[in-house]
This record gives structure tokens, sequence and C-alpha cells, in this order.
């Protein structure tokens, strides 16, 4: 089973690879990381946020999260908008190209859920599925906060 997981995610990992490459050039890959995509899920997550937001929800310092924002930037995958009522706040949203980016990977696991459904025998086999990756998501997200406790 090991293997077949190993095989499942290296592969969804290729096809998410396949589409940033679609999305942005090779230069751009090469300064793009693992980190700056997550910040892009926070981004989108939080619908609009200020630096304050971000950096809450990532646990950063806000000059960190303000090195951060600038590399986005530069990355053309946000666009930054001062708030009318106090200029002193400034507002990041995801630009076209970081949407592309997200979109295509939602793309990806839309084709996993549609392809499970498909290949599942019965609705019970479904459902099995389905309660065997809910409980999996916890485990990892389980896992996520004891490893943030510990540090």
């Amino acid at each position: 089973m090991q293997e077949k997981l190993s095989a499942l995610v290296n592969m969804l990992w290729q096809e998410c690879i396949r589409n940033l490459n679609t999305v942005m050039k090779e230069d751009e890959i090469n300064k793009f990381s693992n980190n700056d995509y997550y910040y892009l899920m926070v981004i989108h997550s939080l619908q609009m946020p200020n630096l304050t937001q971000i950096a809450e929800a990532l646990s950063l310092t806000k000059p960190a999260v303000s090195v951060i924002i600038r590399k986005l930037l530069n990355l053309d995958l946000i666009k930054k908008m001062q708030s009318e009522e106090d200029k002193r706040v400034f507002y990041v949203e995801l630009s076209k190209k970081g949407k592309s980016i997200l979109q295509g990977d939602q793309a990806v696991y839309q084709w996993v859920s549609d392809t499970m459904e498909e290949i599942a025998e019965d609705e019970k086999e479904l459902e099995v599925m389905d309660r065997m990756i809910s409980k999996l998501v916890k485990k990892l997200e389980e896992r996520a906060v004891g490893s943030k406790e510990i540090n």
C-alpha cells in the first residue's frame, strides 16, 4: 500500500508542477517555493486580508510578511491595494496568475474526486473511501498541530 500511496502522491505532485509550468515562466518557477504556494493558499482563504491578518494566520511578524508580499508582488501572483478608509492599511488578493495556480490544482483534485466516484463499485465503497480520506486528513491535522506545539 505504501508504494501505491507514494505513486499517487507523486503523480498528483507532477500534475500540480505541470500546472505551475503553464502559468509561470521558468525563471519565475525557480524563484517560487512550496512556502510561496502555502502563502497563496492562506491569502486566498482569508479573502483580501491585510498584512496583520496574514501575519497572524502564518504566525509570522509583519516585517517577515512584508518580505513575502514583496516577493509575491514581484512574481505577479498577488495585487496590493491601499485602504480607502485608512491609508496606512494595505490589502492583498490573488492576481489572475495567482488564481490560475490554485484553480489548476483544484482541477486536479476535482479530477481525482470524480475518478474515485467513477471507479467505486457502489455507494458503500465510495462512503468507505470518503471516511478513510477524512480520517487521514484529521490525523494529518492533529500531527501538524502537535508539531507546532513542540516548536
